[in-house]
């Protein structure tokens, strides 16, 4: 997600980049080898407006209360759930624009990892009427923010069943104890969805947590004429007289609040990128032609950054410019969703690199490699921050060490990897926190500290890592103890005032 304080993006990058030359051309692609120029290198020195409906879970201050249907997370206690394992889920769903309604089936295949009678789902919205497991009714309790759910049998730890759920919904968009809204906007043509941190489980039942990521299918019905846009491959579309299904197939195991699901009138673009990998992208069909910069700007970014953070490590990419206001984007996994409203322009201008580069770089930090909690975003944010500054170096609009010395100076006090539940999204967690990589940088060198990217994304992929497995492998890569430096880096509340020598 790109940062947003108070619902205002942070400008400070922006403005220094206001007087900056114009934007180098990037239809050649750069040829990586195994020798990479390094931008900056060291060796020589993103809000929706909608009516409240409900209020937060979650306070949005102090120190959240323990959830007994929770993990334990320490930011949002009543996520996660207890004793089970989605391995995948597979969401029918079909949505009425005009009465603003979700009519969905959805199936869940779990793993038990624990013994239960009874076990929960994240749920705080939908309206549930039938619950079975591999195919016996079960009991179910709404109990917001969970939905209890009872078998007629014992459960044991490795089983495996078949969770199913009918329900409808009328969905909308809520108040998110970390600031901003979440969940299902309702667009006059259509709808998208915003689901970091905790907005699935508004419109759908689910373990909405990151350290539980599962492979998604989607079969969603709208009126004839709409189009409706998900995680992963298009597999089929069909049409009846009145309504248009289009099926989406994410393999990826992917964490919920990185789903993607827009509905309107929305025009696929495909393409092809570096090493063959296929792109697709979604515009309104009404900007067609002025979105075409932003497309056609996508395989040089990621051919950029295959050469830092090693081999895309997914299995497409593309872009999803929605029909939403002002200020959003968000790392959906393999279509980043931006906002129409940032890029109307047309051109590529420092504050439309910055969007693009940040969300793709997300694709390697937050999505290959997600937050086992939520107090490590930072593990997100700041590598893709970091990617962000790499890629305005590299178009010679904002250098590394200008970036990095603004956001040193800048920094505020507090424990990158401690913040409160209303922080997570703020200063810290974002340029705050890539003064840090920036200085692990200049401590280890830049062979080391890429390697080190590389090896996070490749040894981690479709799983959830803590700050302390990144600090693991650091000592790992460098071959020494960097226990002082991130002492004085991480897990200080006030950094050094300037980067290592």
């Amino acid at each position: 997600m790109h940062r947003r304080t108070g619902g205002l993006l942070l400008v400070t990058i922006l403005a220094a980049c206001a007087s900056a030359p114009g934007v180098v051309s990037t239809e050649a692609r750069a040829n990586h080898s195994s020798t990479i120029p390094v931008p900056g290198s060291t060796t020589g020195s993103a809000a929706p407006d909608a009516t409240p409906t409900t209020a937060p879970t979650t306070p949005t201050t102090g120190q959240p209360t323990a959830d007994p249907n929770g993990i334990g997370d320490s930011l949002f206690p009543a996520l996660g759930n207890p004793g089970i394992d989605v391995q995948h889920y597979t969401v029918v769903l079909d949505y009425d624009p005009q009465r603003r309604e979700l009519s969905v089936s959805e199936h869940l295949d779990i793993v038990m990892t624990a013994d239960r009678d009874t076990f929960s789902l994240d749920s705080d919205g939908p309206v549930v009427s039938a619950v079975t497991i591999d195919g016996a009714a079960a009991k179910f309790t709404a109990a917001r923010p969970e939905l209890l759910i009872t078998p007629s049998s014992h459960l044991t730890t490795g089983q495996h069943i078949g969770a199913d759920i009918t329900y409808t919904v009328s969905p909308h968009s809520v108040p998110s104890a970390a600031g901003e809204r979440v969940g299902w906007f309702p667009t006059p043509g259509g709808s998208f969805v915003l689901n970091e941190p905790e907005g699935a489980h508004t419109w759908l039942p689910s373990d909405d947590h990151p350290s539980d990521q599962a492979t998604f299918r989607f079969e969603v019905t709208v009126p004839t004429g709409l189009t409706a846009v998900a995680n992963g491959a298009l597999v089929a579309h069909t049409s009846t007289p009145t309504t248009d299904t289009w099926i989406w197939q994410e393999d990826h195991q992917m964490a919920t609040y990185l789903i993607q699901l827009l509905t309107g009138d929305y025009e696929l673009v495909d393409g092809v990128g570096p090493n063959g990998l296929p792109l697709l992208s979604a515009v309104l069909r009404q900007d067609r032609t002025l979105m075409q910069p932003y497309i056609d700007s996508i395989a040089d970014e990621i051919d950029f950054f295959d050469g830092y953070f090693g081999k895309f490590p997914l299995d497409r990419y593309g872009i999803a410019i929605a029909d939403s206001t002002q200020g959003i984007a968000m790392e959906t996994m393999e279509r980043s969703q931006f906002s129409r409203d940032d890029f109307l322009s047309g051109r590529l201008d420092s504050s439309e690199q910055l969007l693009l580069s940040h969300e793709l770089s997300h694709q390697w930090f937050g999505d290959a490699v997600s937050p086992a909690r939520w107090s490590d975003v930072w593990l997100n944010e700041s590598f893709a921050t970091y990617g962000e500054w790499m890629w305005l170096d590299h178009l010679g609009l904002q250098s590394m060490e200008q970036s990095s010395s603004s956001a040193l100076a800048a920094r505020q006090p507090g424990e990158t990897p401690a913040p409160s539940v209303d922080q997570m999204f703020t200063f810290n967690s974002y340029d705050g926190g890539a003064v840090i990589l920036h200085a692990l940088r200049k401590t280890i060198g830049d062979a080391l500290f890429f390697t080190l990217l590389r090896r996070w994304v490749s040894d981690n992929v479709g799983k959830a890592r803590t700050t302390a497995d990144f600090v693991a492998l650091a000592d790992q890569v460098a071959g020494q103890d960097l226990t002082d430096f991130f002492s004085k880096w991480l897990y200080a509340a006030v950094l050094p005032t300037s980067f290592p020598g």
